[in-house]
């Protein structure tokens, strides 16, 4: 039977209306008080402050790189057995952080983080005394091979390496039909600082979250399919992430060698590019990393940061088919209005914003309408999670045959294939909750088990499901930037702008086409929601003009100004809720659509 359209739009605006209504009463009206405001480190406030301000305080000498590491440790013990954002320190973070002290009375300065601490996600191998888990308990007690090609670079620029941060468990790769987002059978459930009852996103949801509770200054974390780019929205900060390659993916424990990028967190454009610029470089480990060379910047990409100044005659486009006309979390409420204010603000900055009605090439074929993930009319074949599940497999397995164990596994169980890794936890399954029935694991580890299930077989139907989306995906991306009007005129693109944000069960839809296209993107936080949950305005990119992004991106944040309007207040910090509150109603993910990656309206 058929419901009227005007009966649903009556619906749907009454419970629209009474879940924003609900919102603001939930985050508006009751008075609450930060439990974790931040400290004065050594009398320096910390808060909001850059990298170029910390250096000079060093420089100064009214700070130490010992001392500023001490006070997010000290703040981390304070926090984190609320919101679990980080897994495990460094237990030799104060010896490093001396050495670097001692450099710089010497007179040696490696660069602009010389002494400034760092957290890296959980599946970037540190050889030191922190284990490389992917948050999953399997993994304890094995031993990788060396330090992540990122890492090595890290250490070489005198970075801090503070500790490993809490993700959501294997990278998102254990289960996608029905889990708690954020969670690691290791580092418990990640909250978000905005409101500890609402989503964070992920995989990257500790890096992005203790930059957004103050707990680190930087972080590093990975990309397969919207896990750096996500989070970092839902966290109300900055996410970088590059193009395919340029920061290596040796030593990382992957998702697909397709797609996996490491990406960098900060409170600020030009210190996400830092942070960046200590990492990327070929690496002959990670073939994928040799494109680069001849394509990247002298200097790095932090020169590329400027501020509101440069928007002066820009030309940025909106794609309003699918990106700024259905998703989900643009319908929710108050939500698009704020986004148009944002674009209305620009337009004052001399900024021509060119309204794209026309659509993107293939967009209709490779992007949900709601959200992440595929298009729901995508022939099974050639569904994303087909190709990425025998990535999985032959990557994770790879990895797996790379690391030692010193005293063996847990149980004596091997680990040398995913299988193998899906055995485990089922053998464990009172700690991994893999045979699922109930949250954080409801579904148990069904994108495991569906990896598994590939064998690793690289078939024809492998081969053209990923080049299909691939070439679809670049062509999509690129026809944004030499955009075609509907009568043929091409006008050329300085930035092409998605906005980046989840609701009503559908995640944010920046993501699914970059990935798949290996092309970089990186988003800004805007506004909040009804929920008190950040909203962010994203730039994709081509491939290897992060130096794009990074000036268009900073000069929008110049403009826009969100550190200094908005502030976590680590609302209902103390919350135990898995799942999560519903955002929006509307849109849903059932089970079969989440199945090859899509919601349903």
């Amino acid at each position: 039977m058929k419901t009227s359209s005007l009966n649903l739009s009556s619906i749907l605006a009454s419970l629209l209306l009474a879940a924003s209504t609900t919102a603001q009463t939930n985050t508006s009206s009751i008075q609450w008080t930060n439990p974790f405001p931040v400290l004065p480190c050594n009398g320096i406030n910390i808060k909001d402050i850059t990298v170029a301000e910390l250096q000079v305080h060093f420089a100064d000498g009214n700070l130490t790189a010992v001392q500023l590491a001490q006070c997010y440790v000290d703040r981390i013990a304070k926090t984190n057995p609320y919101v679990h954002h980080v897994i495990e320190i460094n237990p030799d973070w104060k010896t490093i952080a001396q050495g670097l002290d001692a450099e710089r009375a010497n007179g040696t300065v490696r660069g602009p983080l010389h002494g400034i601490p760092v957290l890296t996600k959980d599946n970037i191998a540190t050889d030191d005394k922190v284990a490389t888990t992917d948050g999953n308990l399997a993994l304890l007690g094995s031993k990788v091979a060396g330090d992540a090609f990122v890492v090595k670079k890290m250490r070489a620029a005198g970075i801090v390496l503070l500790g490993h941060a809490n993700e959501s468990e294997d990278a998102d790769h254990r289960a996608v039909i029905a889990f708690s987002e954020g969670w690691s059978d290791r580092g418990g459930q990640t909250r978000n600082v905005w409101n500890g009852t609402q989503q964070t996103a992920g995989s990257s949801t500790g890096p992005a979250q203790a930059v957004a509770g103050y707990n680190i200054l930087l972080s590093v974390g990975t990309e397969t399919h919207g896990s750096v780019l996500h989070p970092a929205g839902h966290a109300g900060v900055v996410g970088l992430k590059p193009t395919v390659g340029l920061t290596s993916r040796g030593g990382v424990i992957p998702g697909s060698h397709n797609r996996d990028s490491v990406g960098t967190f900060a409170r600020n454009v030009h210190d996400a590019a830092l942070l960046l610029d200590a990492m990327y470089g070929a690496d002959d480990e990670d073939p994928w990393s040799l494109a680069q060379v001849g394509r990247t910047p002298d200097g790095g990409y932090a020169q590329y940061a400027t501020n509101s100044s440069a928007l002066k005659g820009a030309v940025f486009g909106i794609p309003y088919h699918i990106w700024w006309s259905t998703i989900a979390g643009l319908r929710a409420p108050g939500n698009e209005a704020k986004f148009l204010a944002r674009l209305d603000q620009l337009k004052r900055a001399g900024v021509t914003i060119v309204n794209m009605t026309n659509p993107l090439p293939y967009a209709d074929e490779i992007q949900n309408a709601y959200g992440w993930g595929d298009a729901v009319t995508t022939p099974y074949w050639l569904q994303s999670q087909r190709y990425l599940n025998v990535d999985l497999y032959n990557d994770y397995t790879e990895y797996l045959q790379g690391i030692s164990w010193p005293n063996g596994t847990a149980g004596g169980l091997p680990l040398e294939n995913l299988g193998d890794l899906a055995v485990w936890n089922n053998q464990n399954n009172k700690t991994t909750g893999a045979l699922g029935g109930a949250f954080p694991w409801k579904s148990g580890q069904d994108a495991l088990i569906a990896a598994v299930a590939t064998a690793g077989v690289r078939d024809t139907r492998y081969w053209r499901g990923w080049y299909w989306r691939l070439a679809r995906s670049q062509a999509c991306m690129n026809g944004a930037y030499t955009y075609k009007t509907a009568n043929g005129t091409t006008i050329k693109i300085d930035a092409v702008l998605i906005p980046n944000v989840g609701g009503g069960g559908a995640s944010s839809s920046i993501a699914s086409v970059p990935d798949a296209a290996q092309y970089p993107a990186m988003t800004i936080p805007v506004d909040v929601d009804g929920f008190n949950v950040p909203i962010g305005l994203g730039i994709w990119g081509t491939g290897y003009s992060e130096s794009n992004m990074v000036k268009w991106a900073s000069a929008m944040e110049s403009l826009f100004q969100f550190n200094a309007h908005f502030e976590p207040e680590f609302v209902k910090f103390n919350t135990t809720k898995i799942p999560f509150d519903a955002r929006w109603p509307g849109y849903t993910c059932s089970r079969d659509s989440l199945d090859h990656l899509g919601c349903s309206v």
